[in-house]
């Protein structure tokens, strides 16, 4: 059986910096909101609390190494972290430094960047614009250089040979196929590395958009290829809630189908799945929360997303068998396949045996 790798992606988003400090409050991480979290209906899951690695913060070297021997005992691959850069400034630079520059743990990581302005989402206010995403020559200098630098790790996640760059919007980016190939030609001539570009599914994302990267991330549960619009319960189904918030529930069940159906039709789109969703600690209103998730369900989902990938890879429609989870430590939004106080491991156990047969991975996907 071909073994399938799966990639989690990760929020550096644990600990105390500038730009949220000034924008949040001083000492503020993702943290803040996790624990403010509080239940909008009988049986909701909130707050849902960290179990196993605790209240971490990622200043700590030893957070990685924890979470490495997490993620490689239930038989992860590796980290996709998500990357911040607008114009000549990082954001949430500090934990992707440390883990370059102290060469362990010894664990595949990736970059996906997460190419959209920040704005007050978490408060509910999406309008209110807080730091803008800009594609002018700094940023994509920058860009260019920090990519340069993290895919000469050995540690980097590499496609035949090519280390693997994920962007999150790429149909925001202006005269994209002009900036995607002088990102390409950057990276080679100064690394002698050709890299393969993938982006994240999105609704505005067009056909013709997939002519300037590699492949496409399917990324539930909002980012998925659908036949229609998105299935929703009906709200006198969940019982007493606040209907001035705004928020709307979407089924898990729902959501599984209608991943693994459009998976199937676009070639060069690796499947992904998530274990759960729920940003109602980010959000005071219109808050998106999934309903019905188990691990049970999840190991399922699972199995039949990674024959998918075994299929796909086969019949040489993608380039490797991955499988994408969103996510590691979502832990306001959650997606979080970190033990929780309430579940323990139970979904890492379920990614686990979803996979099934899964080998030690190595650190190419040649």
């Amino acid at each position: 059986m071909i073994d399938v790798k799966p990639i989690a992606f990760y929020l550096p988003q644990f600990y105390p910096n500038a730009v949220n400090d000034i924008n949040w409050g001083q000492g503020f991480s993702e943290w803040r909101s996790v624990v403010k979290a509080k239940p909008l209906f009988e049986g909701h899951f909130q707050p849902r609390l960290p179990g196993a690695l605790g209240f971490y913060d990622l200043r700590s070297q030893e957070v990685f190494e924890e979470q490495a021997d997490l993620a490689r005992a239930a038989g992860v691959f590796g980290f996709c972290f998500y990357y911040y850069r607008m114009g000549n400034r990082r954001l949430l630079e500090r934990p992707l430094h440390a883990y370059l520059e102290a060469g362990r743990p010894d664990f595949p990581f990736m970059y996906c960047w997460a190419n959209e302005s920040w704005t007050r989402a978490w408060d509910g206010k999406s309008d209110d614009l807080l730091l803008e995403q800009v594609y002018d020559e700094t940023t994509k200098r920058g860009l260019i250089a920090d990519l340069v630098e993290a895919t000469q790790d050995s540690r980097y996640i590499r496609i035949k040979d090519k280390p693997f760059v994920l962007i999150y919007q790429v149909e925001r980016i202006p005269d994209r196929k002009l900036w995607l190939e002088e990102l390409r030609q950057e990276i080679w001539s100064r690394t002698g590395q050709e890299v393969t570009i993938g982006c994240v599914f999105s609704p505005g994302l067009k056909l013709e958009m997939l002519q300037d990267v590699d492949s496409v991330v399917q990324f539930p549960p909002h980012r998925v290829p659908r036949d229609g619009s998105r299935k929703l319960l009906d709200a006198e189904t969940i019982g007493p809630f606040d209907t001035s918030r705004g928020d709307y529930f979407e089924p898990y069940d729902a959501i599984i189908e209608a991943a693994l159906t459009r998976v199937k039709g676009f070639d060069r789109m690796y499947p992904g799945v998530t274990p759960d969703w729920d940003n109602s600690p980010r959000r005071s209103k219109n808050a998106h929360v999934v309903i019905g998730s188990t691990p049970a369900k999840f190991e399922s989902w699972v199995r039949r997303a990674s024959d998918v990938s075994r299929e796909k890879f086969q019949a040489a429609k993608i380039d490797a068998p991955l499988l994408f989870v969103n996510a590691w430590n979502e832990w306001a939004e959650g997606a979080v396949l970190e033990p929780t106080e309430l579940l323990g491991s139970a979904y890492l156990s379920a990614l686990t045996h979803g996979i099934s047969s899964q080998a030690v991975p190595k650190l190419s996907t040649d």
